[in-house]
């Protein structure tokens, strides 16, 4: 495949519309956008902030057993 300047700029742009429609479109997707929390007050906090992440994964993220 040829490189040209063209398609380094065209490539990092599929990947925004692809974010775009993710957002904008859950129920078509296979991919879903969490918002976290960056700072947490103590390490009591940032354990506590994991632990309900890692439940919210669990109880969101679906297995399809067909294999």
């Amino acid at each position: 495949m040829k490189v040209t300047n063209v398609t380094k700029v065209y490539r990092p742009m599929r990947k925004v519309g692809n974010l775009i429609k993710d957002i904008f479109r859950p129920k078509q997707s296979k991919h879903f956008w969490v918002r976290i929390c960056e700072i947490a007050e103590s390490k009591k906090d940032k354990k506590e902030q994991i632990k309900k992440i890692k439940e919210f994964l669990e109880n969101r993220i679906r297995v399809y057993e067909n294999n």
